[in-house]
C-alpha cells in the first residue's frame, strides 16, 4: 500500500534498535533525544557536586559556614524552580521546545563559568540564581521531551534506556571532572585555578550541548499549528487536565516523592550512614567509604533495574506498575530506616530495594505522565509536575533535616518511606476504582489526543 503523500501528516516516527519514536521524528532527532538523555541531568547536578571545591578553595568558607551556605543556595535555587517551571511548561507549548531547551543550557553555561569567580557569598547566590535559571528552563524541557518522543508502544522501553543513560552520564561526569582539579594541582596550577578550570570545561560542555539540541531536535511542538492557544489559557487547561485526571493526579504525587527521593538518597541517606558508621565506632574514613559503598548499592541496582523497569512498562498497565513501584519504594526506605545497623547483610537488601523502588517510581510516573497528557497542554501539565517536584525537594529538605536533629539520624529515610506509602494507598485505591487493569494498550492513551480541539488562537 502506497504511503500518503499528504503534506499535514507527519512521517513515521525513527527506529532504533527496540526504540521507536513518535510520528515526525527523524533518526537525527532521535539520536539527539538520546544524547540529552546522557548528559542533562549530569549538567544539572554537577554545581551541587562540585561546589564544596569552590567554597573550600575558592573562597575558603570554613567548613562550619559551608553546611548553612550550602542549604541557602540550594532553597533558593529551587524557589527559582518553584517560581518558573509552570511558565516554561506551557510557554514550550505555544513556541516550541527546542529553543527554549537550548537556552536553558546556555544560561547554564553561563552561571557554571561565572561561579568559580565569585569573590563573595552575595556573587555566589548571584551566579547560582542564573545557573537556576537555566536548570528551570531545561529541566522542564527534558521531561516534556520524554513524553514527546517515545512512539506509545515504547514509551516504557525509552524511559528505561533514559534511565540508564542518565545514570551512566552522571557517574561519568563525575570521575572524569572530579579528576580535573587533581590533575591541574600535579601540573602546577593553584587550587582556585584548578577549581576555575573544572567548572569552565563544564561549561563548555553545556555550551556546546545547547548548540546541539538547537540543530538536533525537531522544531515546532507536537500539535498541529491550530492547536497552539494563548499562554494563559494552556495554563489554566493544564490546570484543568490535572484536576479531572485522577491518573495525573497520581503522577504528581509521584513526581513529589521521586524528587525527594532523589534528594533523601544525595543528602540525608550519606549524612545519616557515616554518623551511623562513626557511632559503630569506625573512624572518619571507614564511615565515609561505608556509606560511599551504600550509596553505591543504591545507585548500582538503579541502573542495572532502569532497562527491565523499561520493558515491564510497556507489557503491564502503568498504573498498576506505578502503584507497585511506590510500594517497593515504601518497602525500601522503611526497613533501611528501621536498620540500627545498616551496614548488615539486611542493610545491604534494603538498600538494593531502596534503589529498585526508586528508579520504578521514577520510570513509572514518566511513563503514565506521558500517556496520559494531551498533546497540545503537555508542556503545561508536565510543568505543574515539576513544581510538584520542586515542592517535593523542598518539603524533603525542611521536614527531614528537622527529624535528623529532632528524632532520629534514620527520620529523613523514614519519612520519605512513609509518603511512599501514602501515595501508594490512593494508588492502589485508584486502581482498584478502574477495575484492577493489568495489561498494557496503547488505545487507551491520551497522548495523541488534544485537550483544546476547538481553541485555535
Amino acid at each position: 500500500m502506497a504511503q500518503s503523500s499528504d503534506p499535514s501528516l507527519p512521517s513515521p516516527g525513527a527506529r532504533i534498535g527496540f526504540l521507536r519514536f513518535s510520528p515526525g521524528t527523524s533518526r537525527l532527532n532521535a539520536y539527539t533525544y538520546l544524547y540529552q538523555s546522557f548528559v542533562a541531568i549530569a549538567l544539572f547536578s554537577f554545581l551541587s557536586f562540585a561546589q564544596p571545591y569552590v567554597l573550600s578553595e575558592v573562597l575558603g568558607i570554613p567548613a562550619g559556614e559551608a553546611g548553612r551556605l550550602t542549604g541557602a543556595l540550594l532553597t533558593m535555587q529551587e524557589i527559582v524552580g518553584l517560581l518558573l517551571v509552570g511558565y516554561i511548561g506551557a510557554l514550550s507549548d505555544r513556541v516550541g521546545r527546542r529553543t527554549l531547551f537550548a537556552l536553558g543550557f546556555v544560561i547554564m553555561a553561563v552561571g557554571y563559568a561565572l561561579f568559580p569567580f565569585a569573590t563573595s557569598s552575595a556573587e555566589l547566590f548571584v551566579y547560582r540564581f542564573i545557573y537556576a535559571v537555566g536548570v528551570a528552563m531545561a529541566g522542564v524541557i527534558f521531561a516534556v521531551l520524554a513524553a514527546d518522543y517515545p512512539d506509545e508502544s515504547s514509551r516504557g522501553k525509552l524511559a528505561g534506556t533514559g534511565g540508564l543513560l542518565n545514570g551512566l552520564g552522571v557517574a561519568i561526569a563525575a570521575v572524569a571532572f572530579s579528576q580535573l582539579p587533581t590533575l591541574a594541582t600535579t601540573a602546577g596550577y593553584t587550587s582556585t585555578e584548578a577549581a576555575r578550570m573544572l567548572l569552565l570545561g563544564v561549561a563548555g560542555l553545556a555550551l556546546v550541548t545547547g548548540i546541539i539540541m538547537q540543530l538536533g531536535l525537531r522544531g515546532g511542538t507536537p500539535g498541529r499549528r491550530r492547536e497552539r492557544v494563548r499562554l494563559g489559557t494552556t495554563v489554566r487547561v493544564g490546570m484543568a487536565e490535572a484536576a479531572r485526571n485522577r491518573r495525573l493526579v497520581l503522577c504528581y504525587a509521584g513526581a513529589f516523592i521521586s524528587r525527594a527521593d532523589l534528594t533523601l538518597v544525595a543528602t540525608f541517606i550519606s549524612l545519616w550512614l557515616q554518623q551511623a558508621g562513626r557511632n559503630e565506632g569506625m573512624s572518619a574514613e571507614e564511615s565515609i567509604a561505608r556509606a560511599g559503598m551504600i550509596f553505591g548499592i543504591i545507585q548500582g541496582s538503579s541502573l542495572l533495574w532502569a532497562p527491565v523497569c523499561g520493558l515491564l512498562l510497556d507489557r503491564w498497565h502503568r498504573l498498576a506498575c506505578l502503584v507497585v513501584s511506590l510500594g517497593l519504594a515504601a518497602a525500601g526506605y522503611t526497613l533501611l530506616g528501621l536498620h540500627e545497623h545498616p551496614f548488615a547483610p539486611t542493610g545491604i537488601a534494603a538498600a538494593v530495594l531502596v534503589g529498585i523502588g526508586q528508579m520504578s517510581v521514577i520510570l513509572s510516573a514518566t511513563a503514565l505522565l506521558g500517556q496520559e497528557t494531551p498533546v497540545d497542554t503537555r508542556g503545561a501539565v508536565i510543568g505543574l509536575a515539576a513544581f510538584c517536584g520542586a515542592v517535593g525537594i523542598l518539603s524533603t529538605s525542611i521536614i527531614g533535616g528537622f527529624l535528623y536533629d529532632h528524632w532520629r539520624i534514620s527520620g529523613p529515610v523514614l519519612f520519605v518511606g512513609a509518603v511512599n506509602f501514602v501515595v501508594f494507598a490512593y494508588g492502589a485505591w485508584l486502581w482498584t476504582a478502574e477495575g484492577r487493569p493489568t495489561r498494557f494498550s496503547a488505545a487507551e492513551a491520551r497522548s495523541g489526543t488534544a485537550a483544546l480541539p476547538e481553541m485555535a488562537h
